[in-house]
């Protein structure tokens, strides 16, 4: 297992919307990338993660809302969410790709996902509340969506004054 590098805003792989991955993909190999993923996602610490955070453009995420013995770890490839409820919780969100920077967002409060298993098989499961937001959270990256598209220009571009000077980074034009 190893740590893979996080991305982080802005960098171009987040803005973009992350591709299926194809039947021929499944398997063995996907399976070991994801579960140095969860060792990313544990050590950062993190409950969530998504391929396009750690530079991979295919749709699959990482999440463990429980303790990090890896116990409730879910490795969700092509997730898709099938139901929402209308009821929504509102929720204080940080992001491993954009540090030191929270928001409140409003959530669906349950929805219902399907998505295959790396090695193919089909799943389908009920999250509500916290592991709702975890899994709502994630596949925002999946959409080339980060917290920082979810408030103002002001907020946002005041951010990114912040990092690029802390790293040095031009602006983009």
């Amino acid at each position: 297992m190893a740590l893979l590098p996080i991305l982080t805003a802005p960098h171009p792989v987040l803005e973009k919307k992350a591709r299926d991955v194809r039947a021929d993909e499944l398997g063995p190999a996907l399976d070991a990338f994801m579960s140095d993923m969860a060792e990313t996602m544990y050590a950062a610490p993190g409950v969530g993660l998504a391929a396009p955070q750690v530079g991979d453009g295919r749709r699959f995420v990482v999440i463990d809302s429980g303790d990090d013995d890896g116990s409730g770890l879910l490795k969700m490839v092509n997730p898709t969410i099938v139901a929402r409820s209308k009821e929504t919780i509102p929720w204080r969100e940080t992001c491993l790709s954009v540090p030191e920077f929270e928001v409140e967002v409003d959530r669906a409060r349950h929805i219902t996902v399907t998505w295959l298993t790396p090695t193919g098989e089909p799943r389908e499961q009920d999250f509500h509340d916290f592991e709702a937001v975890i899994v709502q959270h994630e596949l925002d990256h999946l959409v080339g969506t980060v917290l920082l598209d979810k408030v103002s220009r002001f907020r946002r571009s005041r951010y990114l004054a912040r990092v690029r000077k802390e790293r040095r980074v031009p602006a983009r034009a």
